[in-house]
Formats: C-alpha cells, sequence, structure tokens
C-alpha cells in the first residue's frame, strides 16, 4: 500500500531533472541534452523556486492566523472546550486543504501546502492536548503526551508528503519523551543518544536494499541530522562553548560537570568516537552532508576538550585552533592534488558543479530595495538639442528645419 501522495516514479524523475540541471550548469552536459532529459522526465508536479516557496509559506501561514484570528473575535470563545474543538475544526479543514492541494492540484514543494499541512497538524495536536488538560494530570505526562502526539502527526506528514524536516521534528520530539521520565541525568542523556543511534543504524541498514536514488539522498540528510543528534547528547561540555571567560576555573565550572566520573569519560571518549565514525561512514557511502557534519563535530571536539580536560583557557586558543584548520586544509589539499588527475580514489578538492541559482541574488535585490539610491548615481540626462547634427552651418537645416 503506497502511503505518499507522490509516487516512486514521480520523485525520481523530478530527482533526474534537478541533477541535469546541475550538470547543464556546470558544463558537463548541454543545453540540447539537458533538454531531451526533460522531455523524458516529465513529473507532473507543479514547483517553485526555494524563494518563492519560503514566501508562499510564510504569507498562507500568516493567512491561516489572521482567519483563526477572526473567528476567534466574531464568536468570542471563552471556554477551554470550545477552543479546543475550534482547534480540531480548523486543523481538519487546513489539513484536508493540503491533501486537496497536493493530491489532486500535484503541488510539490510549493509552500502553501507545507504550511497548511504542518498548521493543520500543531492544530489537531494542539485540540487533544487542550481535551486532556481536562482530566488534570500531571504536568510530566501532560508534555510526554504532547511530545509523542506532536511525534506521531509530523511522522505522518514525513510519509504522507515527504518532509524531510518533519522527520527531523518527529525526532526531536520522541527526544523529548526521555527527560520526563524523572530519570537520572545520565541515563536521560544515554536513552537519546541510544534512540538516536538504533534510528541512524536503521536508517544506514534499510538504504543498503534502496534503489532509489532520490531516498538516498533524502537518507543522507536525515542521517546527518541524526548523527549532529547524537553528538549533542554526548558532548556534556558544549553547553558551556562560549561563556567561558579566560582564566581558570571559571565561575559555573563544575568537576564532571556534575556527572558520575565514569560517565563524563565515556562521553569525553564518544566526543572523538561518533566524529570519527561518522567520518568514516561519509567517507565509505561518498556522502557530503554526513562528512560535513562530522567535521563540524570534530570541530566543536577540539573547542570543548579542555573544558573537559579543566585545563586554563587562554586568549589566543581561538587563533590556534584556526592556524591548525588551516594547516590541515592545505595539507588535505595538496595531498589530493598531487594524486592522478588532481583526485585520489574518487576524491578531489575540485568542486565540479556550480551552485544552483535560485532566481535572485543580492544584487537584485539591492537594486530592487534602492532604486532612489541608484537612480542618484546615474550620469544627469540633457535635453534633446533641436538644432543638433546639422549640416549647413549651425543652423540644423537637415533637421527639420
Amino acid at each position: 500500500m503506497r502511503i505518499s501522495l507522490y509516487t516512486a516514479e514521480q520523485e525520481q524523475r523530478r530527482f533526474i531533472r534537478r541533477k541535469a540541471r546541475t550538470w547543464a550548469r556546470s558544463g558537463l552536459i548541454t543545453d540540447e541534452q539537458r533538454g531531451i532529459i526533460d522531455s523524458r522526465t516529465d513529473p507532473g508536479l507543479r514547483e517553485t523556486n526555494v524563494f518563492f516557496r519560503i514566501l508562499f509559506f510564510l504569507f498562507t501561514g500568516t493567512c491561516m492566523q489572521a482567519v483563526i484570528g477572526f473567528y476567534i473575535s466574531i464568536v468570542g470563545l471563552r471556554n477551554e472546550v470550545s477552543i479546543a474543538w475550534a482547534a480540531l475544526a480548523f486543523g481538519i479543514v487546513m489539513y484536508g486543504l493540503a491533501e486537496t492541494l497536493a493530491g489532486r492540484k500535484s503541488f510539490y514543494r510549493y509552500g502553501i501546502e507545507e504550511a497548511l499541512a504542518l498548521s493543520g497538524m500543531a492544530l489537531v495536536c494542539t485540540g487533544i492536548v487542550i481535551f486532556i488538560v481536562q482530566f488534570d494530570i500531571e504536568l510530566r505526562s501532560l508534555i510526554t503526551t504532547a511530545a509523542m502526539l506532536a511525534s506521531a502527526g509530523a511522522f505522518w506528514l514525513y510519509l504522507r508528503f515527504g518532509f524531510l524536516y518533519a522527520a527531523v521534528i518527529s525526532v526531536a520530539c520522541v527526544c523529548v519523551v526521555p527527560f520526563q521520565l524523572s530519570l537520572p541525568h545520565e541515563i536521560e542523556r544515554a536513552i537519546v543518544a541510544m534512540l538516536l543511534a538504533l534510528i541512524l543504524l536503521t536508517s544506514i541498514r534499510a538504504e543498503s536494499f534502496e534503489i532509489h536514488d532520490f531516498k538516498k539522498e533524502r537518507g543522507a540528510l536525515l542521517q546527518a541530522c541524526l548523527l549532529a543528534g547524537i553528538y549533542l547528547a554526548v558532548n556534556l561540555r558544549l553547553p558551556e562553548l562560549g561563556r567561558a571567560p579566560f582564566g581558570n576555573p571559571a565561575p559555573f565550572y563544575q568537576p564532571h560537570a556534575g556527572f558520575p566520573p565514569l560517565f563524563y569519560w565515556a562521553t569525553y571518549a564518544l566526543t572523538f568516537l561518533v566524529p570519527a565514525l561518522g567520518l568514516y561512514h561519509g567517507l565509505k557511502s561518498r556522502k557530503r552532508i554526513v562528512i560535513n557534519v562530522s567535521l563540524i563535530a570534530v570541530l566543536l571536539t577540539l573547542a570543548t576538550d579542555k573544558d573537559y580536560l579543566g585545563f586554563k583557557h587562554y586568549a589566543w586558543d581561538p587563533a590556534v585552533l584556526g592556524v591548525a584548520m588551516v594547516m590541515a586544509a592545505i595539507f588535505i589539499m595538496r595531498w589530493l592534488a598531487n594524486g592522478d588527475r588532481e583526485a585520489r580514489n574518487g576524491f578531489t578538492a575540485q568542486n565540479p558543479l556550480k551552485p544552483e541559482d535560485h532566481g535572485i541574488n543580492l544584487a537584485e535585490l539591492g537594486a530592487a530595495l534602492l532604486p532612489g539610491a541608484i537612480q542618484a548615481n546615474l550620469p544627469p540626462s540633457s535635453p534633446d538639442k533641436p538644432f543638433a547634427g546639422g549640416q549647413s552651418g549651425g543652423g540644423g537645416a537637415s533637421s527639420g528645419y
């Protein structure tokens, strides 16, 4: 049974078209070849660029808020039950509109159906939570219930519409639950890290059986987010990053960050192990986004290393880290450039693909926002001279006089 509103063939055709656009922009294929690919891979979907997608999303969300606010002001809702029923009604209507636009009108990442779907699901969850509040349950139980509802709703949006950020929201809501179980802090972080690791391993395992390229790309983005979540869960010194004044000890410094010593040093080892495993997986599977996230995690590990070990901070620490980064980058780039055809094992420091143009740039935006300033810089226009161009003296006899 197919859950998604879009078929795998439509998604794959869209993926091929997007890659062909990148290849043509980078000069790897000609415009004629790209035209042939486009003619054979029409997904039958209505799309727009990123700029208008964000614009439509914000505009639709604003309109929905205005409609709800107008309804509340006209009807005059006073009690919580009536507010809950109104939230459920508006949520169902908005979600139905999103289904119609995506299913019948073939809107794909258009911003309008996204705002409707997210708003509808949020209103439905809000209405259910307001009904649950009437039973006077404990605050932690209420937060757990709300997080599970939001997680289930966001996961449904991911399955139905394919919104990647909905999957991230779903996982983030699940990670809220362990912190509401009145467990020791180290157990809470351990549960979150193990939960994210389990989802990550499941994604990697499922990817080996996947044949569609668009799902592999989507899986790589999700794996990068999960890897970042695992690292945030295991690094206990991240909250202190950037807040510590130079000198030792810092006013807020706590030995072992308030955790048991064994757990503390285990997380210290994981701050090195997690980026290393992520970097290995990214290099092995050729996933740039995973590599980038792993490298950022490496930098965060180096930045919090002194906090973990309790060493004194100095004003030149960032400069030393920056110099080390520059030297490492130069070494890696030269090592790759000295390889066969400036590449080693399929890796190169050169990027053959040009970034995508989303239809607007800073120069055009500045020209639109500052027309007066641009007009002021133009040379003054001189009025027409009726006697210019004459050939019979200065009287302009050849100009119609």
